[in-house]
């Protein structure tokens, strides 16, 4: 570490967290498409910020509450190992609760260091940017998937990347577009949490080719987050046009893509000579009364993992069961008629199942609050930042996660908990901000 810290520490660097900006927006662009070199740079950027604020760190109201989080959760995760193990897990190995900590402990840390690289607004461009570069190669994966059946998986670096590109993902209906994801609904999210920030770049000083690559870009982006067929996605597209566009652009923006979605839909396919019913067996308008059609009885699979859920938590309601024991205390007390439950399907049950109820509400309230006094800075406090359209996205990405992680958990996928991780670290600065000009004066 003394090492590490000399070389940080040399003067031949001018500013110490200019290198770490640099890893940190390296790790971005890589972080979607080759998650070991992206995590690798990202971790680079961790250990310069926190070797370079580390006395100011936890002198923030919101830093200290989260960190009274990550302690909660490291006592329950003692308890349900050391001091009172559930007689359900008795016979597994009770280091699986520590490692899937995992999880959850270095987003904390992510949170974190990654606030000094989203402070000023040029950084905040920047990242905008890598963020849509890094993005690219999954629309790619998607095209590559879906137009020109080039299926995987596809691996490289002995097996470290892996793009998935599934032929026929096996669900109902078929044919969901998973790009280099592993689920639909994974690059569903992905995609409707980047929309927030595509739509800001088309309000950046462009030249006029940039700019209709910009929007192509948009369009490519709902038109694959529709292909995935994900109920998720589809509200995500739906909140992102509300907070980013003003209501001009709204209307141009929803006519611009409901025609290009009838050309890349009917008129691509004709000029590739793909047959339309056999990419996807039904047309676009039965697609929509699929995605939309709730199916809330009695029988519905979600509805029964929450009962079930709620059932357990019942049981242990101060500490949880812990992390990542899910699938077997449900199989020893409930006996699912869902074969493999490997998650609740919501991420507030999925806390208060792993860690308890009081320290579920202090992550859940803690992260709510953050939420309404960014819509307060943001939205309504026009005078406060004159330039809010850099600053909406992080509301609107965030808001895509909280609302779509309240039927699927798709925060397991290290991607897009580090994404969730940089966006929170970005509503923090924000909501933390006095005024424009600190903004303009703050150096990257």
């Amino acid at each position: 570490m003394k090492s590490i810290k000399k070389i940080i520490y040399n003067p031949l660097f001018k500013n110490n967290l200019s290198i770490g900006n640099k890893f940190f927006l390296i790790g971005i662009l890589f972080l979607p498409s080759a998650l070991p070199i992206g995590a690798f740079f990202l971790l680079l950027s961790l250990i310069i910020s926190f070797l370079s604020t580390k006395d100011k760190l936890l002198k923030n109201k919101w830093n200290i509450l989260f960190s009274i989080s990550i302690l909660g959760v490291i006592l329950s995760s003692t308890y349900n190992t050391f001091i009172s193990p559930p007689r359900a897990l008795l016979e597994i190995d009770k280091s699986l609760v520590w490692i899937n900590l995992f999880n959850w402990i270095p987003i904390f840390f992510a949170y974190l260091g990654f606030q000094q690289y989203l402070k000023s607004e040029k950084q905040i461009i920047l990242f905008i940017k890598f963020l849509i570069s890094g993005t690219m190669p999954v629309i790619a994966s998607a095209i590559m998937q879906k137009y020109f059946n080039i299926y995987g998986p596809l691996e490289t670096l002995f097996g470290t990347v892996v793009w998935f590109n599934y032929e026929n993902f096996n669900v109902v209906p078929p044919f969901r577009v998973t790009g280099l994801f592993n689920n639909p609904n994974y690059l569903g999210i992905w995609l409707v949490i980047c929309l927030p920030f595509s739509l800001a770049a088309t309000k950046l000083k462009n030249n006029n080719f940039n700019q209709i690559i910009v929007y192509l870009i948009n369009l490519l982006i709902v038109h694959f987050a529709v292909l995935t067929l994900s109920r998720n996605a589809i509200l995500g597209i739906i909140i992102s046009f509300l907070i980013v566009l003003d209501k001009k652009k709204l209307i141009y923006f929803s006519i611009f893509l409901f025609t290009s979605f009838l050309v890349f839909s009917y008129v691509l396919p004709a000029i590739l000579d793909i047959e339309f019913a056999k990419i996807i067996n039904f047309s676009p308008f039965e697609r929509f009364s699929e995605i939309f059609s709730l199916n809330l009885n009695s029988n519905n699979p979600r509805l029964n993992i929450w009962k079930d859920t709620i059932n357990l938590i019942s049981q242990r309601p101060l500490w949880g069961w812990g992390a990542g024991t899910y699938p077997y205390a449900s199989m020893y007390f409930l006996k699912p008629t869902i074969e493999n439950y490997q998650h609740t399907h919501n991420l507030l049950f999925e806390l208060a199942y792993s860690f308890g109820i009081p320290l579920t509400f202090l992550i859940g309230s803690t992260t709510t609050v953050m939420l309404l006094l960014g819509f307060k800075k943001i939205i309504y406090s026009y005078k406060v930042f004159s330039n809010n359209a850099l600053y909406k996205p992080f509301l609107a990405a965030i808001l895509i996660f909280l609302v779509t992680h309240m039927s699927d958990v798709t925060y397991f996928d290290g991607k897009i908990s580090i994404l969730f991780a940089v966006l929170l670290a970005g509503l923090k600065n924000i909501i933390d901000k006095k005024d424009d000009l600190y903004y303009k004066n703050t150096q990257s």
